[in-house]
């Protein structure tokens, strides 16, 4: 029986703790045995087995699976290509050496392993729809080699890959954000000032030129959260990354800021409609790490933060009377606010600003109106009885029609 091809990977060795990879080297050592009969109801269980995981995790191949957990794996080639650090001589015969391994996966005789299942469809490799399935099969190792390179460079590997958007659970651990479809920069109307600050900003980040952290404040319903998400799709091609943490998770911070700061992607940081009362002290884990420039802190980490107020740490006349030093108290509530070097002003929008608001939605939805006053009266009339004039009044409104 032959060996598992897994036990000689070096670079690649995540791959050797897959269970369907394992699986998979099995049914070929049975597929090499299968003339001695009492073999033959295993190799027919675990084929079927592997077909039945392909279909209910939507792979359409073994193939796509394996170029699926290359692409993702973390390990010294990876991560180095992803942050577009040179590969050391030893690591280089090391990858090409597993690729060499990994090939032979791709060379497996697919059809006569189907027939010995009595599979007609070919579920094993049904479809190949990852370039990189194509490529581990027909080219050389070398050829895959710098391919690779390019790939991890252009994408980078592991959850970052795929994922743009990331919260973190009760655990402080990081979760891929589902479904994450946030509203286009260009279908975000009016604050035209304020959108420029903050893509001027982000395109000086991923270049590796000066960056501020960002206070977006101002009004509820400006679009200031809007702005921020609407980033990622802009920019998801340079390897920008959201991560979203809310206010009780701010503990884990230092934590976070020290798991992704020797990655090679770009992370916003992201907490949103931020404030702290005057006895709360949470706010300590977020100073810690904001200095207010870029440089100060990881290259690859920004932060933004939208509040409803410029001074993120409630102040009251209580606790100024109760303080004897006034000065040291007013500058601990304000240092907060002081360390993000750019802040950001959303002010509830003028009438007409509110109305080209209006218009510009109803454009981009469609929304026929024979009497532009009477539409625009009507938008004014839902402002009102709705919480006043806002970005999100006028969404609500075109909703509504």
């Amino acid at each position: 029986m032959a060996d598992n091809m897994l036990t000689s990977l070096i670079v690649y060795r995540n791959l050797l703790n897959d269970p369907i990879l394992n699986t998979y080297n099995d049914l070929y050592n049975d597929y090499l045995n299968y003339n001695n009969q009492g073999n033959k109801n295993e190799f027919s269980n675990k084929y079927y087995d592997i077909c039945s995981f392909l279909i209910l995790n939507s792979y359409d191949s073994m193939n796509d699976y394996i170029s699926k957990k290359i692409l993702f794996d973390e390990n010294i080639f990876s991560i180095c290509c992803e942050k577009n650090q040179s590969i050391d001589g030893k690591v280089k015969k090391a990858v090409i050496h597993d690729f060499m391994i990994i090939k032979k996966f791709f060379e497996m005789p697919f059809k006569s392993m189907a027939a010995n299942a009595g599979d007609i469809n070919n579920f094993l490799n049904f479809n190949c729809r990852e370039k990189l399935s194509e490529i581990l099969k027909s080219k050389n190792v070398e050829e895959i080699y710098e391919l690779m390179i390019d790939e991890y460079s252009k994408n980078g590997c592991g959850q970052y890959r795929n994922n743009f958007a990331f919260s973190l659970n009760e655990m402080g651990e990081i979760i891929p954000v589902e479904n994450f479809e946030p509203v286009k920069m260009e279908n975000i109307y009016g604050y035209e000032n304020q959108k420029n600050k903050v893509i001027k900003n982000t395109k000086r980040f991923i270049s590796d030129r000066y960056a501020l952290n960002a206070l977006l404040v101002g009004d509820s319903g400006t679009g200031k959260s809007t702005a921020v998400k609407a980033l990622i799709p802009m920019f998801k091609n340079e390897k920008l990354r959201l991560i979203e943490i809310e206010k009780q998770n701010l503990k884990f911070i230092p934590n976070l800021v020290e798991h992704i700061k020797n990655r090679g992607m770009y992370f916003i940081i992201f907490i949103d409609d931020l404030s702290f009362e005057s006895n709360e002290n949470s706010y300590k884990y977020l100073k810690s790490v904001v200095e207010g420039s870029i440089y100060e802190q990881p290259r690859n980490i920004l932060f933004y933060v939208t509040s409803n107020r410029k001074h993120l740490i409630k102040e009251s006349m209580t606790d100024r009377n109760n303080e004897v030093h006034i000065r040291d108290a007013i500058n601990e509530q304000t240092s907060l606010s002081d360390r993000f070097g750019l802040t950001i002003l959303y002010s509830e929008p003028t009438q007409n600003e509110y109305f080209e608001i209006a218009l510009g939605l109803a454009e981009k939805y469609d929304i026929k109106y024979e009497n532009k006053e009477l539409f625009l009266l009507e938008a004014k009339k839902f402002a009102l009885q709705n919480g006043g004039r806002s970005g999100r009044t006028a969404v609500q409104f075109i909703k509504s029609l």
